[in-house]
């Protein structure tokens, strides 16, 4: 009986000990390339989701997590900024609005 008990709170310290936790999912570093291409993506759906005319960015990467699935499933905690380009304005460079005014999300 107490095996059972034993056991996955041993496989929890184990997964965690090894850089995942009890879920799966593995801590990695903002500049590894695949976590780039997710970032893209995300904020790339999230601006074409987004009812706001203007772009946002990600402008801090906190914590990304991945896990495999038939493919990567990526937890990306990120903080986003609204940027002076609008939507479909074309490629240039998009800087953060700095007035709290047009800071508002």
């Amino acid at each position: 009986m107490m095996w059972k008990l034993a056991f996955p709170f041993l496989a929890a310290l184990l997964a965690v000990g090894f850089g995942q936790d009890t879920e799966g999912f593995t801590e990695l570093k903002a500049n590894d390339p695949g976590v780039q291409t997710a970032l893209r993506f995300a904020i790339d759906e999230y601006n074409k989701a987004s009812p706001d005319v203007y772009l946002y960015v990600v402008v801090k990467v906190i914590r990304v997590q991945r896990k495999f699935l038939e493919g990567y499933k990526y937890i990306l905690t990120v903080t986003i900024a609204r940027t002076e380009c609008i939507k479909d304005s074309g490629d240039g460079p998009c800087p953060v609005f700095t007035d709290p005014v047009w800071q508002m999300v």
